[in-house]
Order: C-alpha cells, then sequence, then structure tokens
C-alpha cells in the first residue's frame, strides 16, 4: 500500500498561482493596513495581497512556509526595487515564526485553513497574539464550503496570446476534519497541451462555532464577521466567513 504524498502549498505549480487566485479583497485588506502602516502577513504566498499594500506604501511583515511561493515572491520582488523596502520576507509558518516585536494588524489570507487540527490552530493563534499589540487586529477568512466532497471540475481558464491555462479543482472529505484536494493545472500553446501538473494537498475542516470558540480560548474577542470582502455582515449558512478579532492583552513574551 502506498501513501499519498501531500503538498502543503504549490510546490510545483506556484508560478500559475496568481493566474488563478483572482479573489476581490485588495480593497478590504487595504482598509485595515491603511488603519496600521505596517502589518504582518502570515502566509503571505506569492505577494499578492503584500506587494499591492507595499506599493501604497504600508510596510509588510511576510512569513510563508513554502520554498516555490517564496522563490515566486522574490522574483517579483527583483523586478520592483520602487517598494521592495517595504517588503520583509521569511521563512517559518504560523506556528513558529518570530519576528521579535509586535503589530497593531495581522493578515492571514486565505490561510486558516491549511491549519489541520486544533493543536496547529491554537499554536498558530497563540503565537499570532504575541506578536500583537494591545487590542492588535488579526483578520482573516475561512472558506466553510470545504466541508464536504466536490468532483474535479473546471476552476479557471486564462489566455494570453496563443497560450491558454486551464485549472480543475476536486477535493474528498478523508476524515471529520480534513480534505484532500486535488489540483490539475493544463497549458496549451497553440492548442497543444504542453504542460500538464497535479498536485495534492490537506485543507482543515472546521465550522464557526470551532473557530469562536477557539478564538475566545486564545485571548481573542471578536469584534467583527463578514460574508464578504465587502463588508457584509455574515448571515448563517454563508460559505465564507471573514473575521476581525482583537487581542485585548498584554503580553510580555516578545
Amino acid at each position: 500500500m502506498t501513501s499519498t504524498a501531500y503538498n502543503k502549498g504549490y510546490e510545483k505549480a506556484a508560478h500559475l498561482y496568481d493566474i488563478f487566485d483572482n479573489k476581490q479583497n485588495i480593497e478590504f485588506f487595504l482598509h485595515y493596513a491603511l488603519e496600521a502602516s505596517e502589518i504582518l502577513d502570515i502566509g503571505a504566498g506569492t505577494g499578492r495581497l503584500a506587494i499591492p499594500l507595499a506599493e501604497k506604501g504600508i510596510k509588510v511583515f511576510c512569513v510563508e512556509p513554502s520554498p516555490a511561493m517564496r522563490r515566486e515572491f522574490k522574483k517579483k520582488l527583483s523586478k520592483r526595487s520602487d517598494f521592495s523596502k517595504n517588503i520583509k520576507l521569511t521563512e517559518g509558518d504560523a506556528t513558529s515564526f518570530d519576528f521579535g516585536r509586535r503589530f497593531l494588524t495581522t493578515f492571514l489570507s486565505g490561510t486558516f485553513d491549511h491549519f489541520l487540527d486544533d493543536d496547529e490552530r491554537v499554536a498558530s493563534l497563540t503565537n499570532i497574539g504575541r506578536h500583537l499589540k494591545p487590542n492588535g487586529k488579526l483578520i482573516f477568512d475561512v472558506f466553510l464550503s470545504l466541508m464536504k466532497d466536490s468532483p474535479l471540475s473546471p476552476a479557471g481558464e486564462y489566455q494570453k496570446g496563443n497560450i491558454i491555462y486551464r485549472r480543475f479543482v476536486g477535493g474528498k472529505v478523508i476524515s471529520e476534519n480534513k480534505k484532500e484536494v486535488t489540483l490539475i493545472f493544463e497549458t496549451y500553446k497553440s492548442g497543444k497541451l504542453i504542460e500538464k501538473i497535479e498536485e495534492k494537498g490537506l485543507v482543515g475542516l472546521i465550522n464557526r462555532t470551532k473557530i469562536r470558540h477557539l478564538l475566545k480560548k486564545t485571548g481573542f474577542v471578536i469584534t467583527n464577521e463578514f460574508n464578504n470582502y465587502d463588508f457584509t455582515k455574515f448571515k448563517k449558512g454563508d460559505k465564507l466567513l471573514i473575521i476581525e478579532a482583537i487581542y485585548p492583552h498584554t503580553n510580555t513574551s516578545v
């Protein structure tokens, strides 16, 4: 019996990540970043969020565990020396990063789903709390719609000249708290398939009640819940949950 090798990031397809990540959330996070002037971005990926913020003069401290994603991030920075001074990119994950200082605001954009169990979630939230100033804010999103199986289906197509990029996404719940996600990327040139990449990864399954419990357990107080990046209030049954929480405590360990 063979075991499946899972990636926790886009290790084989990082160069295609930005093509298909078209969430309209830059202005949403910019709203909070402008209040703080500098922010902590955990799971920063290829810099899709950090770079637009840095262009606005925000100082962004980035944590990213995936070597492939950091390489793509660094490629972008190498071409944009005008704002690269506003970005600090470091290797690490949410449970163990250590900047030795505190921030007013922390973002987890598309990251919370990658915490696979409550131990990892508690360790991550505790470490984030250590890095927040009193009443500092934590903003993160969670896709509650991940809770059931989904067949492999088309999930985006993008054309640039005679190149066409296609993505397919599917998922299978393998336990009560984990889901196996399959991503397939196809690249066509003049109608001919020239590249096909398959990624398999795990995401953690969690509901709103458990999220609220873990935030309370780790010292956070929820101040807002939204169902979209236009600040629409969350309602029961919504598929996307965006949390705004504060950390009211003073932590002397950083």
